[in-house]
């Protein structure tokens, strides 16, 4: 898979991997879809927004998952100037720090996107053939927080093991357990301060949405440093 990644891109502007290539157009078409999925669900159209965006969102997960275990991506913000042809300061004070960025804000995103699609079917209902927000108050249970908790451990341990050859990914994959975590417990707290289902389906799905956005920013700024202005040292 790495391989075949690496394997030259199809963006005729761009000296980029077909990863690299495949992953912004992707990026691009994915806030896209999830912006109109958003709109349509301000419309109240919500089997339209429920089937547009849970497989976008299944898609998005499914790819990016693939490509940042098969890249470690992760770990390039933490390994060193590899594959950047530009200036040191730019690489310091720039790249590496929107790099950062943009890696958290994914991680983010992705964990909220599995969170949106169980909020999503634990919150609405179908009533006169139309998926709709039913309104009340929504929580998770501790055992099954528990459960959950114990599975992703397992699986960042077992990704850990597995995969980790250096310092710079280990932490990675430990950050990435951190933020997971992280998520759970602010979401433990926005269920106390947005008790109910439907407010809290819309307020996170809007700040999902934002993140998505951001996420794109961060991504099309950094893949033309490294593959339009700068092309790589190392591909």
């Amino acid at each position: 898979m790495k391989v075949f990644l690496q394997k030259e891109g199809f963006l005729w502007f761009s000296h980029g991997s077909l990863g690299a290539d495949l992953s912004w157009t992707l990026a691009l078409i994915f806030t896209i879809l999830f912006i109109i999925g958003w709109r349509m669900a301000k419309k109240a159209q919500g089997n339209q927004h429920h089937a547009l965006t849970f497989w976008a969102m299944i898609s998005m997960l499914a790819y990016f998952t693939v490509y940042y275990l098969a890249r470690a991506l992760g770990a390039l913000a933490t390994e060193g100037k590899e594959g950047f042809g530009g200036p040191e300061w730019i690489y310091r004070y720039v790249f590496s720090p929107l790099l950062t960025i943009h890696i958290l804000v994914v991680s983010v995103g992705l964990v909220l996107a599995v969170y949106m699609i169980i909020l999503g079917f634990r919150v609405a209902v179908t009533r006169s053939g139309q998926r709709i927000l039913q309104s009340g108050v929504l929580k998770i249970s501790r055992p099954a927080l528990l459960k959950f908790s114990v599975a992703v451990f397992v699986l960042f341990a077992l990704l850990a093991i597995v995969r980790c050859c250096s310092p710079g990914r280990l932490l990675v994959y430990f950050f990435g357990f951190l933020l997971v975590m992280a998520v759970l417990l602010i979401e433990k707290v926005i269920e106390r301060l947005i008790p109910d289902g439907e407010r809290r389906h819309r307020s996170i799905g809007t700040f999902t949405m934002t993140l998505y956005v951001i996420a794109l920013v961060t991504s099309t700024i950094t893949y033309f440093m490294l593959y339009v202005i700068w092309p790589p040292k190392i591909q």
